[in-house]
C-alpha cells in the first residue's frame, strides 16, 4: 500500500471513529453552503426573469411618459396628467434624427367589456398603426389597426390573449362584435401570448385606434405615452437627450425647472429591475459568507481539540516512520473531506429549498451547474483555510512527548 493510500485510509478511519465530531464540523459548513446554493439558484432565476422583463420592454425602444417623476414600469393607477400631446409625437418624428417608428399612446384602466353573457375588466390602449411594431407585438389572428381605421375613427379592437380567452374561451374572436363601455366594437385581431411579470400582465389589454379613443371613447387630447424605436441602438443616449431638449423647448420649461415628462431608456428598465434583487442577494450572500466562516471556525476548533486528544496516536505514527508532512496531509484531508461532505448536504438542502419556493410561487429559481461549482469551491477553501492551523499543530508535536502524553 502506498503512502498516499495509507493516509487516505487513516483519514476515513478517523472520521468514522469520531462520527459526532464529524457531524458537528459538517453542520456549520452545510448551513453556509445551503444558503449560498439557494441564493445562487434564486439569483439566476430572478436574473432570467428580469432579462425577460427587459426584453419585453424592448431594447430598441424609448418611451416618454407624462409627468416629471421617474416611472420606469407601468404606474399602478391612471394619473390623468396632461403634459404630452400628439403634436409632441409629430415634432419628435420630424425633428429628432435616428427615429424609426413612433406612436402616440393613450391608456385607461378599468374598461368594461361584454360579449353575450361574458364580461371582463381590462386596460385600454389607444394607439397608432406603428404601435405593434414599436412594442414588438405580433398577432395570433386577424389584422392590426390601419391608417384607414385611424381616419374613420373606426370602432375596431385588438384583444390581448387574456381578454380573448375571458370573452371567447372557445376561440374565434376575430369578426365578433363586443361591447366596450356599452358601445359596439368589432374584434379585428388577437395578440399572441406575451406573458406576465409580477408587475404587469401584458396580455390583459385591449387596443383601439388612437383617434377612436381620443375623440369617441375618452374624449380627451392628451397622451399618457409616446413610444418609438431607434434605427441605431448605440445612439440611444444621444437620441433620448435630443428628445428631452426638444420637449423642454416645446413645453416652455426654463433652465433649472423640472421636466413635466420622463424619457425612459432601455437601461432604465434594466437598472430598476436589477436594483432590488442585487440588494437582496448581496445581503443573502453576506449571510452565507458569515455562515461559512462560522462553519470553518467550528472545524478548526474541533480539529484543534482532536489534535490534543490524539497526541499518542500522532506520536506513535511518527515513531513508526510517518513524516511531519504525512501528519499535515492527514489532518488537512480530514478537514477538507468533512467540509466537502457538509457542502454536499448543504447544496442538496439549499437547492431543494429554492425549488420548493419556486413551486410555491414565492420566488423564481433556476438550477444550473453554478451552485455545484460554487459549493465545491467554497468548501475546498473553507476546509483548507481552517484546517491549516490544526494540521500544523499536529505536525509539530514532539514525538517523544506525544508518546508520553506530555504534549497534550
Amino acid at each position: 500500500m502506498s503512502r498516499t493510500q495509507r493516509i487516505g485510509r487513516d483519514v476515513f478511519a478517523s472520521i468514522l471513529s469520531h462520527k459526532p465530531r464529524a457531524f458537528l464540523m459538517m453542520l456549520g459548513v452545510a448551513v453556509g453552503v445551503a444558503v449560498l446554493s439557494a441564493v445562487i439558484a434564486i439569483g439566476q432565476g430572478t436574473r432570467a426573469r428580469v432579462l425577460q422583463l427587459v426584453e419585453t420592454h424592448n431594447l430598441d425602444m424609448i418611451m416618454i411618459r407624462a409627468g416629471g417623476d421617474a416611472q420606469v414600469f407601468a404606474p399602478t393607477a391612471d394619473r390623468g396628467l396632461s403634459s404630452l400631446f400628439p403634436e409632441d409625437a409629430r415634432a419628435i418624428e420630424k425633428e429628432v434624427p435616428n427615429i424609426d417608428l413612433i406612436s402616440a399612446t393613450q391608456n385607461k384602466r378599468g374598461i368594461n367589456l361584454v360579449y353575450e353573457d361574458r364580461s371582463a375588466v381590462t386596460r385600454l390602449f389607444g394607439v397608432e398603426p406603428d404601435w405593434a411594431n414599436v412594442r414588438h407585438r405580433s398577432l395570433a389572428s386577424g389584422e392590426f389597426i390601419s391608417n384607414a381605421d385611424m381616419t374613420s375613427m373606426a370602432r375596431v379592437a385588438i384583444l390581448g390573449d387574456t381578454v380573448a380567452k375571458a370573452l371567447f374561451p372557445e376561440g374565434g374572436a376575430v369578426g365578433r362584435t363586443i361591447r366596450l363601455e356599452n358601445e359596439p366594437y368589432v374584434v379585428k385581431g388577437v395578440f399572441l401570448l406575451v406573458g406576465s411579470t409580477s408587475e404587469e400582465d401584458f396580455d390583459d389589454r385591449i387596443v383601439i385606434p388612437y383617434t377612436t379613443s381620443a375623440r369617441r371613447l375618452l374624449n380627451r387630447p392628451f397622451l399618457e405615452q409616446i413610444v418609438f424605436t431607434v434605427k441605431d441602438t448605440s445612439l440611444i443616449p444621444q437620441t433620448a437627450e435630443r428628445v428631452r431638449s426638444l420637449l423642454r423647448v416645446r413645453h416652455n420649461i426654463g433652465q433649472g425647472r423640472p421636466d413635466d415628462f420622463f424619457v425612459r431608456e432601455p437601461t432604465d428598465v434594466a437598472d430598476a429591475a436589477f436594483q432590488t434583487p442585487k440588494m437582496l442577494f448581496s445581503l443573502m450572500a453576506a449571510i452565507s459568507l458569515v455562515a461559512l466562516i462560522g462553519g470553518g471556525l467550528v472545524i478548526m476548533n474541533l480539529m484543534l481539540i482532536a489534535v490534543s486528544q490524539r497526541t499518542r496516536e500522532i506520536g506513535l505514527r511518527r515513531a513508526i516512520g510517518a513524516r511531519a508532512g504525512d501528519i499535515t496531509q492527514q489532518f488537512l484531508l480530514e478537514s477538507l473531506f468533512v467540509a466537502l461532505m457538509g457542502g454536499v448536504v448543504g447544496m442538496v438542502l439549499g437547492l431543494a429549498v429554492a425549488w420548493g419556493l419556486d413551486k410555491a410561487g414565492l420566488v423564481v429559481s433556476q438550477i444550473t451547474w453554478v451552485p455545484f461549482v460554487a459549493a465545491v469551491a467554497a468548501c475546498t477553501m473553507v476546509g483548507l483555510a481552517f484546517g491549516v492551523q490544526p494540521a500544523r499543530k499536529a505536525a509539530h508535536l514532539d514525538p517523544a512527548a506525544s508518546l508520553s502524553g506530555r504534549a497534550a
